[in-house]
């Protein structure tokens, strides 16, 4: 083609055809220019769809990240409404001096103190923020939701934070006051394994001002599992509505 053209501007050059050749290479900038526009709108078709491409998969990461953590939200609201039982029964044991049931009073406690991990997964949000194309996702309704979503998990997670901090604070003040050694018995039953030197809830221990605290901590995870509930109901239902927000747009 460059070589057709080549041709037809050396004949009219030898033939001094001066206002034929302007004529010529007008026509010839205005088809280069008509071939740079057709390009560069192929090429920003071409963008646009990998920019989408690369949007919608950045979605799906989020919507896989979402599913597995409304099941953490699920088990959690779970192992929290079964905690509050066993706090309020554990109360009701020890307000009553009824040392039936020890291994309730001894589970209720110890559910208390020990760290319940929470695996929610930001994976898919952090690499969508990081890869610039959140700029490009052009459904505000989409936007709106994963804001609202990662705050819910945001307020989840300060809350437990707060419940372990405030445990964990009470759970030093038992040792300190030397409760802790008294009820497991350390040195009755030395060089044993943890569940086996834990001793039984008494009288005795029960006038020990380290039941106070126990009592405490029971009540608290007795009470407080409502209001966490709560917390977990949210991000489980704003993540279902981002769910079908993403797939509503996805198949688009």
């Amino acid at each position: 083609m460059i070589k057709f053209f080549r041709k037809i501007r050396r004949k009219l050059l030898s033939e001094n055809k001066l206002s034929k050749y302007l004529i010529y290479a007008i026509g010839e900038i205005i088809l280069v220019v008509i071939g740079i526009l057709i390009a560069l709108q192929v090429n920003n078709k071409n963008q646009i769809t990998n920019e989408k491409k690369a949007l919608k998969n950045y979605l799906e990461k989020i919507a896989l990240n979402v599913k597995s953590d409304i099941k953490v939200g699920e088990l959690m609201i779970k192992t929290r409404t079964e905690q509050s039982l066993l706090c309020s029964q554990a109360t009701e044991l020890i307000s009553n001096n009824d040392w039936s049931d020890q291994k309730k009073i001894t589970n209720a406690v110890f559910t208390m103190i020990i760290e319940q991990p929470l695996n929610f997964n930001r994976s898919g949000f952090e690499s969508l923020k990081n890869s610039g194309y959140l700029q490009h996702l052009d459904n505000p309704k989409i936007e709106e939701l994963i804001y609202k979503y990662y705050n819910a998990v945001d307020k989840v997670i300060f809350e437990e934070n707060s419940l372990q901090v405030w445990a964990n604070d009470l759970d030093l003040e038992l040792h300190k006051s030397g409760f802790f050694s008294r009820w497991m018995e350390f040195k009755k039953r030395p060089n044993q394994k943890l569940n086996e030197v834990i001793g039984n809830y008494t009288d005795l221990l029960a006038k020990h001002k380290g039941s106070d605290i126990v009592l405490s901590l029971l009540y608290r995870g007795f009470l407080f599992t409502a209001e966490l509930t709560g917390f977990y109901d949210e991000q489980i239902t704003v993540g279902k509505e981002l769910l079908q927000a993403i797939e509503d747009h996805n198949n688009e």
